[in-house]
């Protein structure tokens, strides 16, 4: 006698590495927080944040946050890699980049404040962090510790022309910030 399959319809699927980090990242523990040592100086903050998965796997998403005016200027991450490979790409990162650890509250105010200043000048987040990396982070409520971050120069936004700049891009930024905040009410630094 054979017996009737009582579950007919939904086949299960694997979630997409995006989906889980959408729906299930913030369920893991945070196993490391790394920010490159000269966020301060130079304004510009990469940073890893990274959850370990039940098995010892690691997923985690990486952040180049401009704190001068553009926010949440990148981002990318890579899923469920065993801890082996994640010390490799820590290692080749750290090779150009000289990161520190550092505790997930700090991260998480450099991100917060630096989307809350860029949003203020009609900047937006890179569209993977709105869509997936955003949600390897807390939700901003009151329970996060709360690090004062400055952001812009002086008060006010500050644009960095580099060489890697197409002349579009920087016309894009510069007529943004003439609307707002405005004439003589920004900078222009040039990183050379």
């Amino acid at each position: 006698m054979q017996m009737e399959n009582s579950k007919k319809g939904k086949a299960f699927r694997p979630l997409s590495p995006e989906e889980y980090i959408r729906t299930k990242s913030g369920t893991l523990p945070i196993y490391q927080c790394l920010i490159n040592s000269d966020w301060e100086n130079a304004h510009l903050a990469n940073i890893i944040i990274a959850r370990k998965h039940p098995e010892g796997n690691i997923t985690a998403c990486l952040y180049l946050v401009d704190l001068y005016c553009q926010g949440v200027k990148d981002t990318t991450w890579f899923f469920n890699k065993p801890v082996t490979e994640y010390n490799g790409i820590m290692q080749d990162i750290n090779n150009r980049l000289e990161m520190e650890e550092t505790e997930y509250a700090l991260v998480h105010n450099i991100i917060y404040a630096a989307l809350e200043f860029a949003e203020d000048y009609d900047f937006h987040p890179h569209r993977d962090f709105t869509s997936v990396s955003r949600f390897m982070l807390e939700e901003d409520t009151d329970d996060t510790e709360l690090v004062d971050i400055e952001c812009g120069m002086d008060g006010k936004p500050a644009y960095v022309w580099t060489p890697e700049h197409s002349k579009s891009e920087t016309q894009r930024i510069i007529s943004k910030l003439e609307k707002n905040p405005g004439p003589g009410n920004y900078y222009i630094l040039n990183q050379e």
